[in-house]
């Protein structure tokens, strides 16, 4: 089952959709009673509580029919977690039930009540002999628990048998490739005007993400306050880019200080932008995305790690897009900045994932910070976070 609101005499309405068991679409509406101006986050929360009372009635029946647990799973993927993960997200779970979990033959016609700690002990033996990663063992196990605690939650099963099996320890991070500051540089100017050279200066200056470059507006560019808001996001998914006004965890949402040769790189980026729509005319798409092409089409996350891969090798250069922000982790490092700045600066939810994975570069405030990352690239290094 699905859910969405629509707006109908200015009144939000709940849209709920299901297939009956001939398989053929349901639908129905049901009133919120919320007026539509400024009652949305209020409207969204009634429907999340009326969705799952909804969902976990439709589960009784299923509980009647001791469901098979690949028909739950199944089930609790497209009914439950369509509404609650990220598109992208949701494609690669998707992706891991139907092309790994489901093709676990001891899996198929076993019973949701018959699952045991032994069985799913067994897929995860089966995933570590045939060479399968340790992380990404870690990641379908963890589709799995979340599956299995939603039926414990409804309460079709007395206890979680993934509780009770053992994991194959985490990798650590073996580290990426960071760019000194020098290198850095070099890769500025190879990217100087090039199609992607806006997401190359964000990525080396502020080590962000692809998806929160590409999803980067204007709007969340304030040159008066001389800072840079990092709150929408940008990806790839099924050949559609989505943007979304929200970031991969809650921390990621930061301010960050418009150093001072990137606010001249924007000021400058905007004015060629306003020419350019001056230029197409109405041919022009406003999207208000800081990283567009020349007819203001924002740029593609999936071309911009394609076309970032084949530059660098035409200059004969070994790097990932995602190597950036390791490098601005080193170029910050190198600047003496602490690793409580550098978490707040990457949007780190928790310290142990700056340390777990760039830690190998580990040996201020926020604005301290911007003028590091000036000084190390452009004015030889002088720069201290101290």
């Amino acid at each position: 089952m699905t859910g969405s609101l629509r707006v109908k005499h200015k009144t939000y309405y709940m849209l709920f959709s299901w297939k009956d068991e001939s398989g053929q679409w349901r639908q129905k509406s049901e009133s919120t009673g919320i007026p539509e101006r400024g009652g949305k986050r209020k409207a969204q929360e009634l429907l999340n509580a009326r969705l799952e009372e909804l969902q976990m009635q439709s589960t009784t029946s299923l509980t009647i029919k001791d469901v098979p647990f690949l028909d739950f799973l199944k089930d609790w993927l497209n009914d439950r977690m369509v509404s609650e993960l990220r598109p992208n997200t949701f494609t690669q779970y998707r992706k891991v039930v139907e092309n790994n979990i489901c093709q676990y033959k001891p899996f198929v016609g076993v019973k949701l009540k018959k699952l045991t700690p032994a069985l799913v002990q067994s897929y995860i033996n089966d995933r570590v002999n045939g060479g399968l990663s340790p992380n990404s063992i870690r990641k379908y196990y963890c589709i799995i628990h979340k599956c299995l605690d939603y039926a414990v939650k409804l309460d079709m099963i007395p206890y979680n048998p993934a509780d009770r099996v053992e994991l194959p320890k985490k990798q650590k991070f073996q580290g990426a490739k960071a760019l000194p500051p020098d290198q850095l540089l070099d890769l500025l100017n190879i990217f100087h005007d090039d199609p992607i050279e806006p997401v190359v200066r964000l990525a080396v200056t502020y080590g962000m993400r692809r998806s929160e470059i590409c999803g980067l507006l204007w709007d969340a560019v304030d040159f008066d306050a001389g800072t840079l808001y990092v709150h929408h996001t940008a990806v790839k998914n099924q050949g559609e880019i989505l943007f979304a006004d929200r970031t991969k965890t809650a921390t990621s949402r930061r301010h960050l200080p418009l150093t001072a040769s990137m606010r001249d790189y924007l000021l400058e980026l905007k004015a060629e932008q306003d020419q350019n729509r001056r230029l197409f005319g109405r041919a022009y798409i406003n999207s208000d995305c800081v990283c567009v092409k020349p007819d203001g089409t924002p740029i593609d996350p999936d071309f911009v790690t394609h076309h970032f891969r084949r530059v660098v090798q035409a200059h004969g250069l070994s790097c990932r897009f995602h190597d950036l922000r390791h490098s601005a982790v080193n170029t910050l490092r190198k600047g003496g900045c602490d690793v409580k700045d550098i978490q707040a600066w990457l949007g780190h939810s928790d310290v142990s994932t700056t340390l777990n994975v760039y830690g190998h570069l580990m040996d201020g405030d926020m604005s301290r910070m911007g003028a590091v990352m000036d000084k190390m690239l452009f004015e030889d290094g002088a720069a201290s976070c101290k």
